[in-house]
Order: C-alpha cells, then sequence, then structure tokens
C-alpha cells in the first residue's frame, strides 16, 4: 500500500516535503514538487481526503438547507445564485432538502456539529432560531430571514416597502377584494409575515383578504382556482410569475374576465403576460449569503425587494 512515506523514500525527500506538496502548501522547492508529483503519478496515489480535511480543519462543503429546490422560482434563483458562488470560490455545496421537517433540519445541525461542512446556510426553516443558535459554536450559521441573534449571521430581502408600494398601486386602482398567495400560512413564514403586515398597513385591520397557501407552482394554483371564485375578487397578489400562469390558465378555461393580477419573481412568464411584479432579488441574496457563509464576522446585510409595473 502506498503511503506517503514511500514516496519520501523513492524522491529521496522528507516525509514532511511530501506532506506540504500533498497539501499545496507553497514553501516546498519546484523541483522537489515535480519530482514527488511524478512519483505520486507513477504509484496512482490519491491522498485521503478525510485526512487533508482533518489536517486542514477545514471541508471546503457548504450546507443549505432548503425546503425544495424546483417547485417555486423564489428557492431556484437562490440556489442559482449560491452555485455559482460556490464555484467562483471552488467550495462544494450541499443541497440538504428539508420539506420543512424540524427533525430534518435538527439532523443537518447535527451534520454541522460532526464536519460534514464548515458552513450551514437556511434559506427557510421550522426549527426555531434559538436552537440554530446554539450550534453556531460549530461553524458559521446564516439564515436568509432577518434574526435578532448575536451568534447567527442574517442576509434576507426586505420585501416591506416593495409590498406596501404594491399594495398602495392596487388600491390606488380601486381594487379592494384581494385574494394573497403563500406556499405557508406560517408566522415562521418571514414572507407570510411581512406580506400579511404590509397588506394591513395600507388596508387595514377589518378588511380581510382571502388567503390560500399551500401553491408553489402554477398547477397548485390552478387547482385552487375553485376557491378564488368564491369570493368576488378584483386582485390576485400571486407569490410568482410562473403561479400567476396557473391563475390565467383557470380563468381563460372557465372564460371568465381575469381580475388584477400581480406575479412576483421577475420572471419570463411575467414579462409575456405583461403583469406587475416584485423583484425579490433572490438570485442576489444566495450570492450574498453564500460569501456571508465564509467570513469570519457575524453580520446583517439586507437586500431591497422591488415593485415593477407593467
Amino acid at each position: 500500500m502506498t503511503n506517503i512515506r514511500k514516496i519520501a523514500k523513492l524522491t529521496g525527500y522528507s516525509v514532511s516535503s511530501v506532506s506540504r506538496v500533498i497539501n499545496n502548501h507553497p514553501h516546498v522547492s519546484e523541483e522537489a514538487r515535480q519530482k514527488i508529483l511524478q512519483v505520486m503519478e507513477e504509484l496512482d496515489y490519491r491522498p485521503n481526503i478525510l485526512a487533508q480535511e482533518l489536517s486542514s480543519g477545514s471541508t471546503r462543503r457548504v450546507g443549505v438547507v432548503i425546503p425544495h429546490t424546483t417547485l417555486h422560482p423564489y428557492f431556484s434563483q437562490l440556489l442559482n445564485g449560491l452555485l455559482d458562488a460556490a464555484m467562483d470560490h471552488n467550495y462544494t455545496l450541499l443541497i440538504l432538502p428539508s420539506r420543512y421537517d424540524i427533525d430534518l433540519e435538527k439532523y443537518y445541525l447535527e451534520q454541522l456539529r460532526g464536519r460534514a461542512f464548515d458552513s450551514l446556510i437556511f434559506t427557510s426553516r421550522s426549527v426555531d432560531i434559538e436552537t440554530i443558535a446554539s450550534y453556531a459554536k460549530y461553524g458559521n450559521i446564516v439564515c436568509c430571514e432577518e434574526v435578532q441573534n448575536p451568534n447567527l449571521s442574517s442576509v434576507y430581502v426586505s420585501r416591506t416597502h416593495a409590498c406596501k408600494t404594491a399594495f398602495n398601486w392596487i388600491k390606488d386602482q380601486g381594487k379592494s377584494k384581494i385574494a394573497l398567495l403563500f406556499t405557508r400560512k406560517d408566522l415562521k413564514s418571514s414572507t407570510y409575515r411581512l406580506t400579511m403586515e404590509a397588506y394591513k398597513e395600507v388596508f387595514g385591520e377589518k378588511t380581510e383578504p382571502l388567503i390560500l397557501d399551500g401553491i408553489s407552482t402554477g398547477e397548485d394554483a390552478y387547482e385552487q382556482g375553485d376557491s378564488l371564485l368564491e369570493q368576488d375578487l378584483d386582485c390576485i397578489f400571486s407569490n410568482g410569475d410562473d403561479v400567476a400562469t396557473g391563475v390565467v390558465r383557470y380563468y381563460q378555461e372557465k372564460n371568465l374576465e381575469l381580475p388584477l393580477l400581480i406575479g412576483q419573481e421577475k420572471q419570463l412568464t411575467g414579462e409575456v403576460l405583461g403583469i406587475p411584479t416584485i423583484d425579490n432579488k433572490s438570485y442576489q441574496l444566495g450570492q450574498e449569503s453564500f460569501k456571508q457563509a465564509l467570513s469570519d464576522e457575524k453580520r446583517t446585510i439586507i437586500l431591497q425587494s422591488e415593485f415593477i409595473i407593467r
């Protein structure tokens, strides 16, 4: 079995010199490096990756807890930003699907504790912040939402201004019977919480919108079309431009007049439909979250979403 001692013996260099070449350390002559690499190639020697990680104290892996990767455009665009940033920094990105399962999210935290990766990014969560923060001593943890904990980094998109701008614009169009579409109706969801806060600030507490949840795709929206007809709506505030296509399809098949339709995520489908949208900067969020995962400094980074009228 080939090991670094055998390589050292065959090359005439010390074990420490061989180790430096294997770990790509700079303090070794080019002549020695080439000789050692040549012998390694001849012996088909491959370093033990686990041993290298233990030696360097770094796995060059970042875990990303994500409820789903393709169901909703927000997460797919966020994931694209994370992947591009990981490649730019020569890191491996580990996708950790959760489906909002608390036990599974805790399992991923335990993996951080066991050094399966250097850092962990929560794009969304069900587990409480206090539990997440208790694992911060094992590696950098970044949350893609506003958190008030000094042990955690926070990189998030502030949706409040864009949502208020959108609701004010809707109100100016004379619309007041509104349906709001969500992936989940849960106060742990910053999207749900901030959207509802913006709605109530513009329309007041007495005006209740129709709230439909469990919607991540256009197909989901289409399947809940009957629920949209239960009220005489004049505006549908969807949670994605792709989601909005399901609403359009349902109303067209029923030969009904489509209420004012608002999209999100600034997708091509929204441009084709010609509907207003909210750009939640999800790709940029992925990029910034990854960069923060590599930082030793705990920080809060805030991006601003934008309401786009078409």
